[in-house]
């Protein structure tokens, strides 16, 4: 999917990491060499650099839908934040909507600047929302609800929806809700021009932190200062330069933070975690993620167009082994296709467990008493925990005489192959999802909704009831919750029964932290982010 292509393509060669140097209000910064050596920086009181695994994609707020959002969230903001609490406040102080949910109106914060020096005013909401719809490109469907945007003072914004929709949730989204400078923007030429002006290391956000043009690599390293007139003001703790280094190796990473070369990273070896946690130079931080791993069957190619064979593959997964193999208990096997602490997660979910005998009872029923038949599965190239389960799941289903052929491939051609003719595509296609904003619609409307055209349904999975069910439920969220989630439920209960996927695992987000900063929080909702505003120096 789309924040797979960049996050799970493990490049191996250690790239040289060039220290940014010279950028004013910086104390003293840290080196690294291209051989891996690394050296302990004196101090880096005014600078905090976060360890990344990938490069960065686009910075165009419209478009933008994988790794940048680790810039995009810092330089931008939204109209509502996300957190596993509820929304909070972010641009806009309050809204509120009509009974049935199809008229929501918001009240923007005063006194808020762009980094251009305007005021941010409700042209500018209205502005940034009608140019991601207008570019209809990446995460530009969130905003399907909206029939028009009326603006009724500087302040005062109103959106008038085809449907229900609980459209504060969608405002608080990771993806396509970032508010721009429409006056600045606007002098710069057609969506295009804005494009390759943005692509180009630059922003016209509100956050606390501005891109520095001249620092920016987007393989190599991102660098941000704070801006000073930031809305929420500043304290003396916190940082005036906040840099995003792509560094690939996770043990370059770990040896990194462990110095203080770098304050922040994630993405390490999970074996390594147990040593980490005995370190007195760093802290660990370990919660749960909206994140899950599923494994696609193919239901338009026989033998997986048998209900019955879905079912009995089902049943012949250890999962527990696997989250405790795999993730060195760093997650949770799945409940069904939402993770746990979103709507739409059902603890209590009758979900397939590891049966052997009635996986060969199941396979019999379907006319296979002895399996003798093969299977092509796919993961993406490089993904150690992909790979591992792939090993595993072969191991087991030969004990029901089926024959699995492990294709590990680039996304591109994983891509490819799941995006052609369904016939002659993979049998099983494995896949992570996480969340565009927090809701279960996300998860269920992308991936097993009915596909005139094959989009990210790679099941090619289609089941009328199942759509309706989700469909009525995504229009009842911002208004009737409980009905909402007893729809959800119905839904997830079709997939269980009609098996179109394998609901693996959740694994948690577990960042790494030197003991010269605080203030670090994961939020779920904004995969990968570190908030630097949020850091503050020990």
């Amino acid at each position: 999917m789309k924040k797979e292509l960049a996050l799970f393509m493990l490049v191996i060669t250690v790239m040289g990491v060039v220290a940014s140097g010279c950028l004013s209000g910086q104390e003293s910064t840290p080196t690294s060499t291209a051989s891996g050596e690394t050296s302990t920086p004196e101090k880096t009181t005014n600078v905090v650099i976060y360890g990344y695994g990938s490069e960065m994609i686009t910075l165009d707020p419209s478009t933008e839908f994988s790794n940048s959002i680790v810039v995009l969230a810092n330089v931008y903001e939204c109209l509502v934040k996300y957190t596993p609490n509820g929304l909070e406040p972010w641009l806009a102080t309050s809204w509120e909507s009509n009974e049935n949910g199809t008229v929501w109106t918001f009240h923007l914060r005063k006194g808020v600047k762009f980094h251009t020096g305007n005021t941010m005013t409700a042209e500018d909401v209205k502005w940034s929302i009608e140019r991601t719809l207008r570019m209809g490109l990446g995460p530009a469907f969130i905003w399907d609800p909206i029939d028009k945007m009326e603006v009724v003072d500087d302040y005062t914004i109103k959106f008038y929806l085809k449907y229900p929709a609980n459209l504060p949730l969608t405002a608080s989204s990771a993806y396509g809700a970032y508010i721009m400078d429409s006056k600045y923007l606007s002098t710069i030429g057609d969506d295009n021009a804005i494009a390759d002006w943005l692509n180009q290391g630059q922003d016209a956000g509100t956050g606390p932190y501005i891109m520095v043009k001249d620092k920016y690599d987007p393989k190599t390293e991102i660098v941000l200062k704070k801006f000073d007139d930031y809305w929420s003001g500043w304290s003396g703790d916190q940082f005036d330069i906040a840099v995003i280094k792509i560094v690939p190796d996770a043990s370059l990473r770990e040896q990194m933070v462990t110095s203080g070369e770098i304050q922040i990273t994630r993405d390490l070896p999970l074996d390594d975690l147990p040593k980490l946690q005995e370190n007195p130079s760093v802290k660990v931080d370990q919660t749960a993620s909206y994140q899950e791993l599923y494994a696609f069957f193919n239901t338009k190619k026989e033998p997986l167009n048998n209900k019955l064979v879905r079912q009995a593959l089902s049943y012949a997964v250890p999962y527990k082994d696997i989250v405790d193999y795999v993730l060195h208990g760093y997650g949770e096997v799945a409940k069904g296709p939402i993770p746990k602490g979103m709507l739409g997660h059902f603890e209590d979910m009758d979900t397939y467990t590891y049966d052997i005998d009635k996986a060969k009872q199941l396979l019999a029923q379907a006319g296979y008493p002895d399996g003798g038949f093969k299977l092509v599965l796919t993961y993406t190239q490089g993904d150690q925990a992909e790979a591992k389960v792939a090993e595993i799941i072969k191991a087991e289903w030969k004990k029901l005489g089926v024959d699995v052929e492990i294709r590990p491939m680039n996304w591109e051609q994983q891509w490819a192959l799941a995006k052609s003719d369904p016939s002659k595509a993979q049998d099983i296609l494995m896949m992570y999802w996480w969340p565009t904003y927090p809701t279960p619609y996300d998860f269920l409307f992308n991936m097993f909704h009915c596909e005139p055209e094959v989009n990210f349904n790679l099941c090619y999975y289609c089941n009328d009831e199942f759509d309706k069910a989700i469909d009525e439920a995504a229009t009842l969220e911002g208004i009737n919750q409980d009905k909402a989630a007893q729809l959800y439920r119905k839904a997830e209960e079709i997939l269980m029964e009609d098996a179109p996927a394998i609901f693996f695992y959740n694994p948690d987000d577990v960042y790494v932290y030197h003991k010269s900063i605080t203030g670090f929080k994961d939020n779920p909702g904004y995969p990968q982010v570190v908030f630097f505003y949020d850091l503050h120096k020990v």
